[in-house]
Parts: structure tokens; sequence; C-alpha cells
């Protein structure tokens, strides 16, 4: 799997930050040594190659043993013994006028010759202890560097964690788009957008939607890109991502020069993916209006509980099967065991009447926690069929739902296939005590 370019940027930011520490202590050790006459070479292999700073910290012990100090006249490396400087022979210490012996200034005789110093001169001008600043900087920065990196690692790790869920995209050309967009107010508004842009070929043009998922399936975003020069490219890569920064949609296209198609997009995420567009290798800047509409043409699915027939966009298609002989299945494997089913008969509901009163009885189902679900013995019930929108080549797309019905203990239940076992809210539904009798009525 390839890395994305912001868990790259990560990687390097980490590497950068944890390199940054050992290359500053090496530095400083090494200047600092040759400041005060150590081996300067042998000292920075040991600060920097020990683990856990124990080299450094071994310096810092033994380097008190080399006083930093300097001549104030020609600024060369001396020592407290030091009476005058070897460099230039400045005066460093006051010394006895007889025998040069260091003494100081409040003595009255020198201690090895007895010569008297009451009243002699003794000029002099001390050495200078050089200001270490830069060793604050690193003791800060072995502090602030590691607290910064646990910071970002949380953060990353919740950036992760919120990554967007599937996404789905389908390109549609000028005339496909309005003989496949339902609504002639949506149809409008995106012409009316269109007309509007001043198109440069070195931008990307998009239209969001946002859209609460009361299914718990999070937050839903809809997309509408408009790329010129990218229409019906041959290779094209799209996905997201998510890193420090959330969550980012990608789209990669080549340059064809073709300016007559849209892009639509679906995907789901804790907030807006940030469009990422690459156009002929370079990434293009990208202008996006969020607007109050769908503008795709993915089919966004009403609460039919609350519809009113003739009000409401119905699915493409809506199917019932019957399902017999399977036994011995529990509460977390009837999903995925309808398919191993024998399949007993298919009615496909064509009255919409109908097929609104099905797909209102499936909203208004009372969900039910998982916690309170049972094991139980699957051995007949129905699998609806809901197709927002033919895809005749899949068997499963994003626009489909496949519900299953079954009854337990005399209960009616709903395992709705829009909701995820890891939602916000159960998939399990109490169905009222006339519907599986409805399914069963589809087959007499």
């Amino acid at each position: 799997m390839a890395l994305s370019m912001r868990t790259v940027i990560f990687s390097l930011v980490v590497l950068v930050a944890l390199l940054s520490i050992p290359v500053m202590i090496g530095v400083y050790v090494y200047r600092d040594a040759k400041r005060r006459g150590m081996n300067a070479i042998a000292w920075t292999l040991i600060a920097v190659a020990a683990p856990a700073l124990i080299g450094f910290i071994i310096y810092l012990l033994v380097r008190g043993n080399y006083p930093d100090l300097q001549c104030p006249q020609c600024a060369e490396p001396v020592t407290e013994q030091y009476t005058v400087c070897p460099h230039c022979g400045a005066k460093l210490r006051p010394a006895c006028p007889n025998c040069s012996f260091p003494v100081e200034l409040d003595w009255k005789v020198c201690p090895k010759c007895a010569t008297p110093l009451d009243g002699v001169e003794m000029r002099h001008t001390p050495p200078l202890r050089q200001r270490d600043r830069s060793l604050s900087k690193i003791l800060i920065a072995i502090i602030v560097v590691p607290v910064a990196l646990i910071a970002l690692a949380v953060f990353g790790l919740t950036a992760f964690q919120s990554a967007g869920g599937p996404s789905t995209l389908r390109e549609a050309t000028f005339e496909e788009y309005d003989q496949e967009q339902t609504s002639e107010t949506v149809r409008e508004a995106v012409h009316d957008w269109l007309d509007s842009l001043e198109v440069r070929s070195d931008r990307a043009y998009a239209l969001r939607y946002d859209y609460s998922n009361d299914l718990g399936a999070g937050h839903e975003y809809y997309y509408l890109f408009y790329i010129p020069d990218g229409g019906q490219s041959p290779d094209t890569s799209f996905g997201t991502d998510s890193g420090l920064f959330g969550t980012t949609l990608n789209l990669r296209l080549e340059r064809t020069g073709f300016s007559g198609s849209l892009y639509c997009v679906q995907t789901s995420a804790e907030n807006p993916p940030t469009p990422r567009i690459v156009l002929g290798g370079k990434h293009i800047r990208c202008e996006m209006q969020a607007v109050d509409y769908n503008p795709t043409l993915f089919f966004i699915e009403p609460n039919y509980a609350q519809a009113e027939p003739g009000t409401v966009e119905l699915p493409e298609r809506l199917s019932v099967v019957k399902i017999v002989g399977n036994a011995n299945v529990g509460a977390a494997e009837v999903t995925g065991s309808a398919a191993a089913s024998e399949n007993a008969g298919v009615t496909e509901i064509v009255d919409e009447d109908l097929m609104l009163k099905i797909l209102s009885a499936i909203d208004s189902g009372e969900r039910v926690p998982m916690a309170e679900i049972p094991d139980y013995d699957f051995t007949d019930g129905f699998e609806i069929i809901v197709e927002y929108q033919i895809q005749e080549d899949l068997i499963m797309h994003p626009d489909m739902a496949r519900h299953l019905v079954f009854v337990d203990d005399g209960i009616c239940c709903l395992i709705d296939d829009r909701v995820t076992n890891s939602a916000n809210g159960s998939a399990y539904r109490i169905m009222g005590e006339d519907f599986y009798t409805l399914l069963e009525g589809l087959f007499q």
C-alpha cells in the first residue's frame, strides 16, 4: 500500500526532530571542548553515541576541570594558573615584582620570596569567562522535542482513527448529467455555477454538499468537480487518506484537453475532506463552494417513514428474496449467511405505493441495542434488496442496501444493512406484526 503524502511528511518531521537533538549536542560539545583545550573529536563521539544522553552528561561533569577562559586582549584560551597570556603577553594575574609568583591583591608579603607587597602597584586584566547561552537552548530542546513528538503522535493517532469511510467516484459528461439529474432546480443551479466560473486550465472547481446521516453512519459529503482539460482521463487515481491535518480527498487525472464532463464524488468522514487535485502530474488549486443541495448524481435516501406519496424519490428497483433452510446461525452471523441460504423466489416490487409502504415500514422499525440481541436459530426469512441506482454489472455497490428479515420467538426482526456495527446505533430493528405477513403475501 502506497504511503500518503501526509504520512510521509509526518515521518519526515519525526525523523528531523529525532536527529536534531544529537546534532545540536555534537556541534555544542565539539566547539566547547575545543575551546577548553580538550579532545574535541573524542568527546563529541562520546556525547553523541552514548545512549540516553549519558555521554553528554559525563562531558558536562568532566569539562569543569577545563575552565572556559580566554585572554581579554587576544581572546586565546588560557587557564586560571596563567599569570600572563602565553600568546600575547597580557598580564592576567597580580604577581610578585621580585620573583613573579602569583599573588593576591590583599597579600602583604610574597609567600615565595618574602618581598613586601604593600604599596606595590600590580596592574593586570583578569581572564574573561564566556557566557554559555547554547547549553540552555540545548537543555530546552531536550525537553521540548520529546513532548512535541508525543503531542504529534497523539494528534496523528486521533487523525488516523477518524479516517474517512468508503468513497465513490463517477464521471458524467454534461449531456449525461442533464439527462440523469432528476431535479430541474439542481440542474439549473449547476449550470448557473458553471456559467459563473472564470475557467482556467490550471484550476479545479467544486461544489460540496454536507449531509448528516441519521442511520449512525456519520457525516457524508457530496462533491461535484469540474476540472478543465481533465475529462475522460485514461488513468484515474482516487481515494481518501487521513493524517495530521485531517482527511484528504485525492483525485489524480491525466491532462486530456477534454472539458466537457463533471466528476461526482460521495464520501464519509468526521469533517469535510480537503480536495487535493493532481492534473497531469501537477497539483492544481481547487476553488470550492459549499451549497445547500446535492449537486451530484448520487441518490440520498430520505426518511421514508415521514414521506408522503409523490413527494420523495424512490429507489430505481426494490426486490424481495425469499430464503429458506439456513439453520443454527448466531446473531452475529446472520448478515453474512444470507448469501448461503437457498433462494426460494424473487419478487420485484413495481407498484410505487407498495414500494413506499415497505420502505416506510423499514424506517419505522424500532432499533434495539446490539447487547440485547440474543442468539437464535435462523431457518426462514426474506432479503429486501433496495437499489437506489441500478448497476447491473455489480452484485454489491454503495447505491444498494440488502436488509435481512426473520422471525425470532414470534417477533419480526430486521437487520438494517445501512448501519454498520461500528456506527452510532444498532443495525437491528423490531418490525410491526404485519410486516412479515406483508412479505409472505408477495409469494402467495
